[in-house]
């Protein structure tokens, strides 16, 4: 299978893109709209004080009016007007489209990849699994296997204590099973410096003794052999009894 990592990522990227775009439209719009707002004049001050008069001019001659005197100095601007209420809001922009975002992913039978976005629209992506190569061409044939043992070749020998060995042969090549039976063996009465293995059985002081494991102690000694049966006690001395003597054989 073949995942087209970059046409994936272009996707996504795309997808986001439109999503953070949709997202930020309305503020956009309503800053603009701000911005374009012109702020509404206030109200005209009122009216300054008027200067003072100016000096009268020197007489004229002949009784004449005498000229125009200079004009005043100009009087100082009168205070600003209060400021004018301010305007009333704009109305609302309409609400921006919602963002969409990733709802889910499939591959379908063709290996499309397929996006389903949060509006219940679809994106395709494309092929992301690739199709299975041909097949190759056959091997080679293997080498004959080695011909199995049948039960011709089976022999039990039996060692003449307790274990018996399955042995398979064929030809030079000879497979060996042994199997060990857990009983318990009379080996008679324990001799000194006979190696003994687990189970033999042996009689010692009057009592019978089984070997716990390959040992050559003594029993009684160390942990090599287990007490199996006890040495009783010895009996009374019987009494001697007088012989009665042969009565004749009546014959009537």
């Amino acid at each position: 299978m073949t995942f087209d990592g970059k046409a994936f990522g272009k996707e996504i990227v795309g997808v986001v893109k439109e999503y953070v775009r949709d997202t930020i439209a309305p503020i956009l719009v309503r800053l603009d709209a701000i911005e374009k707002r012109q702020p509404e004049k206030g109200e005209r001050g009122e009216k300054g004080e008027p200067g003072d008069r100016g000096p009268e001019g020197p007489p004229g001659k002949d009784g004449a009016p005498g000229a125009v005197g200079e004009k005043g100095d100009k009087g100082d601007p009168g205070d600003p007007g209060p400021a004018g209420d301010p305007g009333k809001d704009g109305s609302n922009g309409k609400d921006g489209a919602d963002g969409v975002g990733l709802a889910g992913a499939v591959i379908d039978r063709s290996g499309n990849l397929i996006l389903t976005l949060t509006d219940g629209s679809t994106r395709e992506l494309g092929i992301v699994v690739g199709r299975d190569g041909q097949k190759g061409e056959p091997g080679q044939d293997g080498k004959d296997g080695a011909d199995g043992l049948g039960f011709d070749d089976l022999e039990v020998v039996h060692d003449g204590l307790r274990t018996f060995t399955f042995r398979f042969a064929k030809g030079e090549k000879v497979k060996e099973f042994p199997f060990t039976l857990p009983v318990v063996l009379d080996c008679g009465v324990f001799k000194a410096g006979e190696t003994y293995a687990a189970g033999d059985g042996v009689t010692w002081g009057g009592s019978f003794w089984i070997a716990q494991k390959d040992t050559t102690d003594k029993p009684g000694e160390g942990d090599g052999w287990r007490l199996a049966v006890k040495k009783g006690r010895d009996g009374k001395d019987g009494i001697m009894k007088a012989e009665k003597p042969k009565q004749p054989l009546k014959v009537g």
